[in-house]
């Protein structure tokens, strides 16, 4: 329905704008004629020639839709005219009152007229332009030039050339149809197609094969993400199945435990050391994932980004360029035509050339925004890197909190989050920056939890008297240690949960919200990996912050 309306609305407008366009030329062409007739009447009368009056007008009769052509003296004679018996142009009583009036205000007023009218069953357009002779002695009035033009076959020409535009239209909108479906189904739903077949196959086989001749676009993608996912699924499942082979260990070493009581205590720690490696194993995997994922996605983005961001301040030069030719044009000609003066309002000139820098600056603003969140990301997956490398930790701090930037932002019930940072000069230390950036998630990720369930408790003029803040401070300590202290003004937390905080699987968050791994491996990569120190200050209702030292220089015994 929506596109039967669209279709006739579109069909409505187009005849009327044949139709108009096709009324606007036969007024010109009327006004054409009466203008050389003018020419021809004023240059016959002066120089005595009236007979060849006549034949001037029985030539423009000759033109197409030309109905009547006649000339009047001021005194209201016909001096020639196109029918021997006076046609479409009776006088005295004969005249339409309308036409009548036309006529005298045009010679009276040496004005032009245009107006429709109807003579016998046929509708008409007459105009009528005023000449002045000084052979004529009634004064204050003109002779008229008068062309009466049929309308009728403007309803016929309109009728032709509405029907021709609107077949032309059909056609070619049924051919872009068509070629825009062949189109799609080759490039989206033929290889979906593909793709879902090949995904049925895999639930019956339990393996995926990538379907073959996939194009190289976002479809293509997505079968090589799963083709991935589903090869992650095969490592998962091993995973599992050593898993419940471990649980079976598990087992057989607790029904032994009533035999050998003095070799309890050291399977249980044994096995509480292959549970916390299995979680950190998983954990790890799934951060190695996360990113490669991170990586594929933020260089997929990375490269139309760049081409758009270049291409801006061509565009900027290019536009600049033609605004300059524009106003070129406006000094050397400071009268342009009605069409062009219509024209350069109808697209408000002025505002576009003071808006289009504008414009390009924002867009420049924008692929700057992506950039900066597509450094950020390309940054932050740097997780799996095995080697040691100089690394600045301001950069891998920012880019911690360009991640997390939705997290901070306010939200229906509160304010955001505020993030007041205090950096020194830090020289860029020797460190596995991937898992740095790791711990920085963590503890900023565990602060803006923290805050959000302390906002839930809090009235909003208690928010408003104390905003939620996360301060975040660097400094160097005797040349051969940094410190970074990330502190906020949540609720803070009791001795007994800072003791445990440390501790493998101790999480304070409900079911499903935490698995208790975070700070902890946050403290081995600090501690054990660098040889630097995590600790935690907090109390009841004084927030928390986490201190972390790292030395600047890492020996080759840690690093091996």
């Amino acid at each position: 329905m929506s596109l039967i309306t669209v279709g006739l609305s579109s069909m409505w407008v187009n005849y009327h704008l044949v139709r108009s366009d096709l009324k606007q030329q036969v007024r010109e062409r009327a006004q054409s004629i009466t203008q050389g007739l003018e020419f021809a009447t004023e240059g016959s009368l002066e120089l005595g020639h009236a007979s060849n009056l006549r034949r001037v007008v029985q030539n423009y009769a000759t033109l197409p839709a030309v109905v009547q052509i006649a000339i009047v003296s001021p005194d209201g004679r016909i001096l020639a005219h196109s029918s021997s018996d006076g046609g479409a142009m009776p006088s005295g009583e004969g005249i339409s009152i309308p036409l009548k009036q036309a006529m005298e205000l045009a010679a009276s007023t040496g004005r032009s007229q245009t107006l429709y009218e109807t003579i016998g069953d046929r509708k008409v357009l007459v105009d009528i332009l005023p000449f002045s002779s000084y052979i004529f002695e009634t004064q204050g009035k003109r002779g008229l030039a008068i062309a009466i033009l049929d309308l009728q076959q403007i309803e016929q020409d309109s009728w032709h050339t509405f029907f021709t535009s609107t077949v032309t239209m059909t056609v070619g909108t049924i051919g872009i149809l068509v070629l825009m479906g062949l189109a799609l189904h080759k490039t989206i739903l033929g290889p979906l197609k593909r793709l879902n077949c090949a995904l049925e196959r895999s639930q019956k086989t339990e393996t995926f094969n990538l379907p073959s001749a996939m194009p190289d676009n976002e479809i293509g993608f997505l079968a090589k993400t799963f083709e991935k996912v589903f090869q992650k699924l095969e490592k998962h499942e091993q995973l599992q199945k050593e898993i419940e082979e471990r649980k079976l260990a598990v087992a057989a070493l607790r029904e032994s435990e009533t035999r050998e009581r003095a070799k309890s205590e050291q399977l249980a720690c044994t096995l509480e050391d292959l549970t916390q490696a299995q979680s950190q194993l998983i954990q790890t995997e799934k951060m190695s994932s996360l990113g490669q994922m991170v990586a594929g996605v933020a260089h997929e983005i990375n490269n139309p980004v760049n081409f758009i961001h270049g291409n801006l301040s061509h565009a900027k030069d290019y536009i600049r360029d033609l605004l300059n030719l524009v106003k070129l044009y406006q000094r050397e000609y400071p009268q342009p035509t009605a069409a062009i003066e219509e024209e350069m309002e109808a697209v408000e000139l002025d505002f576009l050339s003071e808006d289009l820098g504008k414009l390009l600056g924002s867009m420049k603003v924008g692929t700057d925004r992506i950039r900066d969140i597509v450094c950020s990301l390309r940054m932050f997956s740097r997780l799996d890197e095995a080697e040691i490398k100089q690394a600045d930790l301001h950069d891998g701090i920012d880019s911690t909190l360009m991640i997390l930037h939705h997290r901070l932002k306010p939200k229906p019930e509160y304010p955001g989050i505020q993030i007041i940072k205090a950096y020194d000069r830090l020289p860029e230390i020797g460190c596995y920056a991937g898992q740095l950036n790791q711990v920085f998630m963590n503890i900023l990720s565990n602060a803006i939890d923290a805050l959000d369930e302390y906002n839930r408790s809090r009235t909003a003029k208690e928010i408003q008297l104390s905003p939620s803040t996360i301060w975040i401070r660097t400094a160097i300590i005797d040349r051969d240690w940094v410190e970074i202290r990330i502190s906020d003004n949540g609720p803070g937390m009791s001795e007994e949960v800072r003791s445990k905080l440390f501790d493998p699987f101790f999480t304070t968050k409900a079911v499903g919200q935490g698995t208790g791994l975070g700070l902890s491996i946050s403290y081995q990569i600090v501690v054990d990996k660098h040889g630097g120190s995590l600790q935690c200050y907090s109390g009841v209702g004084l927030g928390a912050e986490f201190a972390i030292r790292i030395p600047t220089r890492q020996t080759l015994e840690r690093a091996a």
